[in-house]
């Protein structure tokens, strides 16, 4: 039994993964641009604040990471488009934790309270996004273009409403 739940699991759709917001109120462009906002902040106030190693190794890391999956991601600001918007959200809620987590866990909440509090502000930015993100974005649907039926002609409409005969005999009596 255990078997076929396995199984059963592991052929879910891909628009059968469980989502990973509150609410899908932000698209998907809104999003890619907070994304490339955000690592750009990150590398950019811990190179110019300057600080301990750790804290500005941290900002760096996390920036130049978050700018990576950005630019990988099928979203609309993605550059190569190989992973899957769903999977890059796990991504955002793992750069919240280490936002959140890194002055405490390596210690520069104390000597770098400013980049400490950037940080935090940071994560909790992300965290709001991502909580209120439409991650069910599709690269196809957003680049096809939507065709409208142009209404059918008087002579199509007979045409359909006449029934197919196959010999000239019987279509002369209709």
């Amino acid at each position: 039994m255990s078997q076929n739940l396995v199984n059963n699991r592991s052929e879910l759709a891909p628009q059968e993964i469980p989502e990973m917001s509150l609410v899908r109120f932000l698209p998907a462009w809104f999003h890619a641009i907070a994304d490339y906002a955000v690592g750009a902040l990150l590398v950019v106030a811990a190179l110019v604040v300057g600080g301990t190693g750790l804290a500005v190794a941290t900002g760096v890391t996390v920036g130049v990471v978050v700018l990576t999956v950005s630019m990988l991601t099928k979203y609309p600001l993605g550059v190569k488009k190989v992973l899957p918007f769903t999977l890059h959200s796990v991504g955002d809620y793992l750069a919240v934790a280490l936002l959140f987590v890194a002055p405490f866990a390596l210690g520069f909440n104390d000597s770098d309270t400013g980049l400490t509090a950037l940080y935090i502000a940071v994560g909790v930015a992300v965290l709001a996004v991502s909580l209120i993100t439409n991650y069910q974005y599709s690269d196809a649907a957003a680049v096809q273009p939507v065709v409208q039926a142009a209404p059918p002609t008087k002579s199509a409409r007979k045409t359909a409403t006449r029934p197919l005969v196959a010999d000239r005999s019987a279509r002369a009596k209709a």
